[in-house]
């Protein structure tokens, strides 16, 4: 079968052959419908993302249907009520199962977890190995085509919002700094917050306008093309209380921590590599810094449950997996408008 595998870092991916996987014991086999392109991506051909293991299959945002399974994994399966043929995403948080993070629910924050695309082989190619059915999320109605961005666009910011919920009470000001696909998944799920999200007020700093104006298409209050902190605390009428940072370079994170408010929240979902001096200069005191580590399991069902009952809006664009080369190329230059995905 075919596979973009990457041999060494800052090489172009290469188009294998390889052998076809054979499920074993609890695995999966999942023939791809198709496999979203992810900034991460970028960062691991470019060398920079941590803990990968090469040569790799890339690729952690994978849909598509049960093709195969193994011995102990057919009776999870029906448990679970999937079948060969049943059409699935794919949970990428591949934990041991066992520790006190995968046993709280929080898989993908397992201390040996590995995931498609880091440390197993991913989904851009024809057919790849799931270790256990626990993995996979029936997909209802959904295509796997247009679902396949919800592994990862979808539930990252998904958990940010979660995680951001004691702020985001009626009337805070909420920044998100960049929206491309994550930035306007996270503000339909701020907009559809039962008892605050429509008394948000929720602004957009980016440096395209077309994506200012795609935000404001689904819930974004206020856009300001980049500028400085000044002039954003003008634009919102004060501090910050939430801001989310989907770039993550030095220079977004420096303007998080001048416009959140004491006591406020900066949740760094972008990995662009930046760092933040902290102390009690900067950020403001008692103010509050974290991260987003994915999704779990349980989000990803919540996700695909609102994408199905069609309470979410987002684009897709198939590319055929011929052409990734070309597609991490407009990935890389910013000429994308939603989600590319790899169709094998």
């Amino acid at each position: 079968m075919r596979a973009a595998r990457l041999h060494a870092a800052e090489e172009p991916l290469r188009l294998d052959d390889v052998p076809m996987p054979e499920p074993a014991g609890t695995e999966v086999r999942i023939r791809v419908g198709a496999c979203g392109i992810c900034h991460t991506d970028l960062h691991i051909v470019e060398g920079t993302q941590t803990r990968v293991e090469l040569p790799i299959t890339l690729g952690h945002e994978v849909a598509g249907w049960i093709d195969a399974a193994g011995p102990v994994a057919e009776p999870v399966l029906r448990r679970l009520r999937l079948a060969v043929g049943d059409a699935v995403i794919v949970f990428g948080g591949w934990g041991c199962g066992t520790c006190r993070e995968c046993q709280g629910g929080a898989e993908q924050r397992c201390p040996t977890s590995r995931a498609p695309g880091f440390q197993a082989d991913g989904g851009y190619a024809e057919m790849m190995l799931v270790p256990h059915p626990r993995h996979l999320v029936g997909l209802r109605s959904l295509d796997p085509v247009r679902a396949a961005p919800l592994a990862d666009a979808g539930i990252t910011p998904y958990r940010a919002v979660r995680r951001a919920s004691p702020w985001l009470v009626p009337g805070a000001r909420v920044l998100l700094i960049g929206c491309g696909a994550l930035g306007a998944f996270a503000l339909q799920y701020l907009r559809l917050l039962p008892d605050a999200g429509a008394d948000l007020l929720l602004a957009v700093r980016e440096l395209d306008p077309a994506r200012l104006e795609r935000a404001s298409e689904v819930g974004a209050d206020i856009g300001l093309l980049n500028g400085d902190p000044a002039m954003t605390r003008e634009l919102i009428g004060g501090a910050a209380d939430v801001v989310m940072d989907f770039v993550g370079n030095n220079d977004t994170l420096a303007h998080a921590a001048a416009v959140v408010a004491p006591d406020g929240l900066v949740l760094l979902v972008g990995e662009a590599g930046g760092r933040l001096p902290f102390g009690f200069a900067s950020p403001p005191v008692e103010s509050w810094l974290t991260t987003v580590a994915w999704g779990s399991r349980d989000d990803l069902r919540d996700v695909v449950r609102l994408a199905a009952r069609g309470r979410l809006r987002w684009e897709v664009e198939p590319v055929p997996l011929d052409d990734v080369v070309a597609a991490h190329d407009r990935l890389r230059s910013g000429a994308v408008d939603g989600r590319l995905v790899l169709v094998p």
